[in-house]
């Protein structure tokens, strides 16, 4: 969001979430910004990857992510089907009873060389599946004009 919306301002949004399902984790991301703009924003966010996947976040980055994680973790317990959903997640992905008082301590043991390593093993930026929906221009999708 940073490189993407921040410093460019390519973007109206942009964001990514990892969904870290027992069987087969998913990584989605999204971008919504003009047509004109698909392009630069996607070779953006690729090069974020790269970098990633090469260098790891810097310190204050994994502390950042830190702060944010353990923060807005108590917003997940909001409404009762907000609190039912968490709960739900918890025994499908079998975290144990006693997850909602650890998850903020097991995100804090997260070390940046835990972070780089993971990264390095997992991130593919050259290999992203990419749905473009609008006219874009300017893009190297196949299909797209440009």
């Amino acid at each position: 969001m940073e490189e993407v919306r921040e410093k460019r301002g390519l973007a109206y949004s942009v964001y990514s979430n990892l969904y870290p399902y027992q069987h087969g984790p998913i990584f989605v991301g999204s971008v919504a910004t003009k047509n004109e703009a698909v392009g630069q924003s996607l070779d953006v966010i690729e090069n974020e990857l790269k970098c990633l996947a090469d260098q790891g976040p810097t310190a204050e980055e994994l502390e950042n992510a830190k702060s944010y994680l353990t923060g807005a973790y108590a917003l997940r317990f909001e409404s009762s089907s907000s609190i039912a959903n968490q709960l739900l997640w918890i025994q499908i992905e079998e975290l144990g009873i006693d997850y909602v008082n650890q998850r903020n301590k097991l995100v804090e043991a997260v070390t940046l060389d835990d972070i780089k390593r993971v990264a390095k093993r997992l991130i593919e930026a050259d290999r992203l599946i990419t749905t473009i929906v609008g006219k874009p221009t300017a893009t190297k999708a196949a299909g797209a004009p440009g």
